[in-house]
C-alpha cells in the first residue's frame, strides 16, 4: 500500500495509521548516520547530520522519528554491519532458528526467505536442518553471504523482487527478519512483497526492538536514522490485519536489550494467551497513563546522560585512561547525545573482525582500533557502548587478566 511508502524528509503522520496525532515525545538532536563512519578525521565536513526527534501516535501508539533520511545513503554499499562476527548475536540467530523449526514444523521441502539478511548468519542454520534458503540484502554485505555459501540477492525486498523468487523458487513457507522490520522507509513495498510471496500456510517471523524494553530499560540509544518506527503491539496488529495477516503470537526475547518475537500467518489464529498478557500492559502504559509512562521516559533519559558526563568528566579530571568498548551503531547515538568524544576518551576498542576497524566516529574524533590493545595497555576504565552485551563482554575480559574498571552507560550507570 502507498500509505506506507514515505520519501526522504519531514514526516507528518504515522506511518502506520496515517494519524496526525503526533506528540513529541523528546529530541536528542542532530546526529550523523549511524553507520556512515569515516576514514579520517578530514572527511568530517563531508558528513551530513540530520534530527532525532522521538514523536508518539495519539491513535496506534506506534512511536517513531519524525525525519526520513535517503534509503540509499543510510544503506550505502559500504554498510559495516555484520551480525555474525558477535559471539552472542550469532547464538541468537541459531535459538531463533531452533525455535521456529520446531515450533512451525518446517521439513525440508520448505523455502525461507530472509529479509535484511545481511552475511546470511540465520540462514546459515536453516539450511544446515536442510531447508532451502534466500537471503535479500541490499548492501555489499550480499557479497559475503554468497562468497559463504548462503545464495543473497542483492536488493531492497519488494514486491518485484519476490515476483522474481516466486518464479525461480515458488512460495516461501516462511519469511524472517531480524532487526529489520523498522528500519524500512517504504514499508508498504515490504508488506506487498510479504503477502505475494509468503504460502497460503506460511508464516513471517521477525524480531525487533520493542516499545516496552525501550521504555523499561531507557534505551534511547536505539533511536537512529535507521529505526524509523518503534513498535507496539497495539500498532503492529493493526498494520498487519491491513494486509489480511494475522499477528497471533508475541514474546519478549533478549536480543537487542530487549526485542519482541513475533509471528504472523496468512490464516487467520487466535491470538496466544501471552500477546494478551502484553497487549493489557500496552493498554495501562501506552494508552490509560501514556503521559506519565513518557514523561518518566525524557526524565530517565535526561538524568542517565547527566549522570554519565558526570561520571567520565570526574574521572578524567583525576587523570585517568578513559577508552570506548564496541562499536554497534547505537553507540554513535550514546556518544553524540552525550558529547563524548577525543576529550574525554582515548578511542573506541572493537572486535579484530569488525569491518568498523581504523575508521573514526563523525563529530568524536575517536578511532576505532583492534581490542586486542586492551590486554596492552590496560586502561583505567572501559565505557561498554554494547552495554546490553555487559555480561559475556565483561566476563570474557576479566579471563584475559585486565583489571580495568567497566562503566556501563545504562539503564543506570554503574561502574563494575
Amino acid at each position: 500500500m502507498d500509505q506506507h511508502n514515505f520519501l526522504p524528509g519531514k514526516i507528518t503522520k504515522c506511518q502506520i495509521c496515517g494519524s496526525t496525532n503526533l506528540i513529541e515525545v523528546m529530541k536528542l538532536g542532530d546526529q550523523p548516520l549511524a553507520n556512515s563512519l569515516i576514514k579520517k578525521i578530514s572527511d568530517e565536513s563531508k558528513i551530513q547530520k540530520y534530527p532525532i526527534n522521538i514523536i508518539r501516535c495519539g491513535e496506534c501508539t506506534l512511536l517513531q522519528i519524525d525525519y526520513i533520511v535517503d534509503q540509499n545513503q543510510v544503506y550505502h554499499p559500504d554498510y559495516p554491519y555484520l551480525p555474525g562476527i558477535t559471539p552472542t548475536v550469532d547464538k541468537e540467530q541459531k535459538e531463533l532458528c531452533d525455535y521456529l523449526f520446531e515450533n512451525l514444523k518446517l521439513s525440508n521441502d520448505d523455502l525461507v526467505v530472509d529479509i535484511g539478511s545481511n552475511d546470511g548468519s540465520l540462514l546459515k542454520y536453516f539450511k544446515e536442518k536442510g531447508l532451502k534458503t534466500l537471503g535479500v540484502e541490499p548492501t555489499n554485505i550480499a557479497k559475503i553471504a554468497n562468497k559463504n555459501g548462503i545464495e543473497t540477492i542483492q536488493s531492497f525486498f519488494n514486491k518485484k523482487i519476490t515476483e522474481n523468487i516466486k518464479k525461480d523458487k515458488g512460495k516461501a513457507k516462511l519469511i524472517t527478519s531480524t532487526n529489520v522490520f523498522a528500519h524500512m522507509s517504504t514499508l508498504g513495498d515490504v508488506m506487498d512483497g510479504i503477502t505475494n510471496l509468503i504460502d497460503d500456510d506460511g508464516y513471517y517471523a521477525f524480531e525487533n526492538h520493542y516499545i516496552m524494553e525501550i521504555i523499561n530499560k531507557v534505551q534511547y540509544d536505539t533511536f537512529y536514522h535507521e529505526h524509523l518506527r518503534t513498535y507496539s503491539l497495539i500498532s503492529l496488529i493493526k498494520l498487519f490485519e491491513m494486509y489480511d495477516l494475522s499477528l497471533f503470537d508475541a514474546q519478549i526475547v533478549s536480543r537487542y536489550g530487549g526485542s519482541i518475537r513475533c509471528i504472523v500467518s496468512k490464516k487467520k489464529m487466535n491470538k496466544t494467551q501471552r500477546l494478551l498478557d502484553l497487549l493489557e500492559i500496552e493498554n495501562q502504559e501506552l494508552i490509560e497513563n501514556c503521559e506519565k509512562t513518557y514523561s518518566e521516559l525524557k526524565k530517565k533519559v535526561e538524568g542517565s546522560k547527566n549522570d554519565l558526563i558526570k561520571i567520565v568528566s570526574k574521572l578524567k579530571s583525576e587523570g585517568k585512561k578513559i577508552i570506548a568498548k564496541s562499536c554497534p551503531a547505537r553507540a554513535v547515538v550514546l556518544l553524540s547525545y552525550c558529547g563524548l568524544n577525543d576529550q574525554y576518551l582515548d578511542y573506541v576498542a572493537e572486535q579484530p573482525t569488525s569491518l568498523k576497524l581504523d575508521y573514526y566516529i563523525p563529530g568524536t574524533n575517536l578511532k576505532i582500533i583492534n581490542d586486542d590493545i586492551l590486554t596492552k595497555e590496560e586502561p583505567d576504565y572501559i565505557l561498554l557502548l554494547a552495554w546490553h552485551l555487559s555480561d559475556p563482554i565483561i566476563n570474557k575480559w576479566k579471563k584475559k587478566g585486565i583489571k580495568s574498571k567497566f562503566i556501563i552507560p545504562l539503564p543506570n550507570v554503574k561502574i563494575v
